[in-house]
């Protein structure tokens, strides 16, 4: 009973050989698809810099039609006294 525990452990744990991926199976460097993870990873952070700038502008557009940061500004010659 001990001796096939073993032995199965041993067949459970020998190493099994083991493939490439399937760009280098495929072709030896014959085919560049594996350059376009890099670009990607490259242009990245470009891409979210455009958007948070473009977001950015956008509130600010819209702040500055509707009036400001602040709201319109009132009248100086309109007389708001109360009494």
């Amino acid at each position: 009973m001990k001796a096939a525990a073993l032995a199965g452990l041993a067949l459970i744990l020998t190493p099994r050989p083991t493939s490439a991926c399937a760009t280098c199976i495929a072709s030896p460097f014959g085919d560049q698809t594996y350059s376009w993870p890099y670009l990607g990873l490259i242009l990245l952070p470009f891409g979210l810099i455009a958007a948070v700038v473009g977001i950015l502008g956008y509130v600010h557009w819209k702040a500055q039609r509707l009036g400001g940061y602040f709201g319109a500004k009132d009248d100086p010659q309109t007389l708001k006294e109360t009494t």
